[in-house]
Parts: structure tokens; C-alpha cells; sequence
């Protein structure tokens, strides 16, 4: 049976989503855009949480979520060269919230209050349902839309939809990430990924992406965590859907995350903490260099889907991570 609790969290709350049979659960902020607070899935007769998640309220108020752990990134992911852009021939203006190189950064939805819309549980799974009705307020980014998150846990593990339907009347550009933090120990260093990536782009000192690719030398190959900082890749481009893996050859386990209609994925090492495995619609700067941006006419709608699995490693090497 599943169930689903709410459990207060400082001055907000979370709502978890709770596989009884296994105590497997996923909690989620609502107050704070709809983020994923924790997964913790079962394998090898052990609970295992997956994510660097916040520990209490302080935390969470510091910075809005530190290092956008667990945030939906919307309307775009990674960074906005300068907070600016031009499209359709108006030049537009977003606030600079990355102070060391003042960019704009991971869009401005990661603190918005989403509404819980639908709560259901039954004897195979559990999932919440929330959503936010964007204004076109700001004036940096003029364009009314809807956001409708679906969060699901069931027998197979976690899975988030995502729609956004542009409801202001003109085209409007959008992209959509997810940007959570994975570790099982800690001390991550041991890690190894597989990424089903064709290639990578070159990014700049500043972290700007430059949209040039470079070809990747070791598809099908897991690598070790330490080949990895600030990586951003191309994914199979003949492909729907993809499988990244972090594999802890330690405790024996391979996270699994699967994505749909996201052909970009953002890497980052956090000094040996975590490691951010970050599906993207589009690449960073995408406003300016156009690579993934999606366009929507008035009253469009873009879907997607990302999951995680938990599965144990069964110590054979030279998997290929499946993309179909």
C-alpha cells in the first residue's frame, strides 16, 4: 500500500510520497518551487537516500535552496549571459543572481509557491500534482504561462511529468531542467558515470556555453567521477529517452536516471560532496545561442519526463547505458 504525508518543515511543509511495503519515499517542497527534497529507494535489503538534501529550515531560507538542490530550473537551466537576451528583435533583462560572474542563473521559479493540486494514493503508487500560473510580471521575461508538475512513486521508483503551456497570447521561449545532487556516501569519490552522450560542448571560464561540441572518445564507457567538473553534453540526438548511470561499486549500486524529451544533460562535481546529474531541454546561454530552445505558439504545450531507479550493480563491466 502507499500513502502519502504532509510533515511540517519550519515554517512550511513537505509532502511525501511513501511506499508502505518498502518505506521507500520521495519528499517534495511545495513553498519552494515544487523541489524535490529527498528520494529513498530500496536495494540489497537497505534503504538508501539518494540526494545531498537540505537538513532543516535554516538551510533552506539561507540561499532559497543551496546549490538549487532538487530545483525544477525554469524557464531556463543553467546560465543567461549578462540576464540578457533578445527575442523577436526586444531586447530582454533578467536580474544577475550568480554574483561572481553576474549572470543570470537556473531561471527564477526555484522559490515560487506551487499549489497542490491533486493528492492520490492507492495499492501501486502515490502522486502529488502541483501547479503555478505565471503572470508575465516580470519584465525580463513577459510571457504567461502554466506549470504543472506530476511526481509519481511506485513499485519500479520515482518519476516527474512536466507541462508547461504558454497562456500568454505570443510565442514564447522556454526551457526547463532539473537540477538534483546525488550521493549515497559520503565520501563520492569513487563514483563512476556512464552518460550516453555523442558529445560535449566547450564551456568558458565564466561557465558560458560557447555551443561548440567536441566528440566524445568513450561512449559506453563508465568513467570515474574524478574526469568530471563542469561538464555539458549532447545527447543522442536519434534518440526519445536516455539513461545516465552512477554506479557505487562500494555498496553495490547503479542509480539509474532516465529522461524524455531532455537531449541535454549538465554534469557538476561539488568539491567531492555530490554530483549533479542535471537533464536539460536546452544547453546554457540558450536564449542567446538558440541550441534546444523550444519555442511555444500561444496556448502550446511542452511535455517531459525524468525518473530514478535504484538497481544493484552486479559487477559486470562495459554496460552500456540504454537509450531508446
Amino acid at each position: 500500500m502507499f500513502a502519502i504525508n504532509k510533515i511540517p518543515f519550519g515554517s512550511t511543509y513537505l509532502i511525501q510520497l511513501r511506499n508502505e511495503y518498502t518505506s521507500e519515499y520521495v519528499t517534495v517542497i511545495p513553498e519552494m518551487g515544487a523541489s524535490i527534497c529527498q528520494i529513498c529507494l530500496a536495494c540489497n535489503n537497505n534503504l538508501h537516500p539518494l540526494l545531498w538534501a537540505v537538513s532543516d529550515e535554516d538551510e533552506l531560507y539561507k540561499e532559497g535552496l543551496p546549490q538549487y538542490r532538487g530545483s525544477l530550473l525554469f524557464p531556463f537551466p543553467d546560465r543567461l549571459e549578462k540576464g540578457k537576451y533578445t527575442f523577436e528583435n526586444i531586447e530582454y533583462t533578467l536580474p544577475c543572481n550568480e554574483a561572481n560572474h553576474k549572470n543570470a542563473l537556473h531561471g527564477f521559479f526555484n522559490n515560487q509557491s506551487f499549489q497542490v493540486l491533486h493528492l492520490n494514493y492507492h495499492k501501486e503508487e502515490a502522486s502529488v500534482e502541483l501547479f503555478y500560473k505565471y503572470d508575465g510580471t516580470l519584465e525580463g521575461y513577459p510571457f504567461a504561462c502554466s506549470v504543472t508538475i506530476q511526481y509519481v512513486l511506485d513499485a519500479n521508483g520515482f518519476s516527474c511529468k512536466t507541462k508547461v503551456q504558454n497562456m500568454s497570447g505570443r510565442r514564447m521561449p522556454v526551457g526547463m531542467g532539473w537540477h538534483p545532487y546525488f550521493r549515497i556516501t559520503e565520501d563520492p569519490s569513487q563514483y563512476e558515470v556512464l552518460v550516453p552522450a555523442e558529445a560535449s560542448f566547450i564551456t568558458r571560464e565564466d561557465y558560458i556555453n560557447t555551443g561548440k561540441k567536441l566528440p566524445i572518445g568513450n561512449i559506453g564507457k563508465f568513467l570515474k567521477i574524478d574526469n568530471f567538473s563542469f561538464n555539458v553534453f549532447a545527447l543522442d540526438q536519434d534518440k526519445d529517452s536516455a539513461n545516465t548511470i552512477v554506479r557505487d561499486k562500494k555498496k553495490k549500486l547503479d542509480i539509474t536516471i532516465d529522461s524524455y524529451g531532455f537531449p541535454f544533460l549538465q554534469l557538476y562535481v561539488v568539491d567531492n560532496k555530490a554530483i549533479a546529474i542535471e537533464p536539460c531541454t536546452c544547453i546554457g546561454n540558450a536564449f542567446n545561442n538558440g541550441i534546444g530552445l523550444t519555442v511555444l505558439l500561444p496556448t502550446e504545450i511542452m511535455k517531459n519526463r525524468f525518473g530514478v531507479k535504484l538497481s544493484p550493480y552486479n559487477g559486470i563491466e562495459g554496460l552500456n547505458a540504454s537509450r531508446s
